[in-house]
């Protein structure tokens, strides 16, 4: 093997390493939520909360679902408190309560506090390096963001 498929092999490696952290840090950060609602009920409130009230087509279309299994997810979430629902004409208008917002900003807020405390674990010049190769891995990994991962860890496309 040339050095230079050796480096690209470590390089490799050490993403897959630090994609683990990532993934291990999501989860942790998700495990409290996903006691109370299913992931997809979750991925609902996401957008819910950081989108506003939302059409259940529009959820739907969003999700990549049917619309009558939203229908089926959302009267869920109606029945256990988490989202209200209006009706008008024809259109169905879903909302995030007091309850769902609580819930993602608390996974927001877990997640945000084992990335910042394994930040100042580093020293700074380890922090830039992060911060750079981070940078560039979401510069160069396309232009399509990945609506899921989007949606479950409720963040913006890449560069927004």
């Amino acid at each position: 093997m040339s050095d230079d498929d050796e480096q690209q092999s470590r390089t490799e490696s050490s993403v897959v390493d630090a994609s683990v952290v990532g993934l291990g840090i999501v989860l942790r950060s998700l495990a409290p939520a996903l006691e109370q609602v299913t992931l997809q009920q979750y991925r609902i409130l996401v957008l819910l909360v950081t989108r506003g009230s939302l059409r259940a087509g529009d959820l739907a279309v969003e999700l990549g679902l049917l619309p009558s299994g939203i229908t089926r997810m959302v009267d869920r979430l109606v029945r256990d408190g988490w989202v209200t629902r209006r009706t008008s004409g024809r259109e169905v208008l879903v909302t995030a309560g007091d309850e769902a917002v609580a819930l993602v900003e608390h996974v927001l807020a877990r997640r945000a506090v084992e990335i910042r405390t394994a930040l100042r674990r580093m020293t700074p010049e380890e922090r830039t390096a992060v911060r750079t190769a981070a940078d560039a891995l979401v510069r160069t990994t396309g232009a399509e963001p990945v609506l899921d991962a989007q949606i479950l860890l409720a963040t913006a496309p890449p560069g927004r």
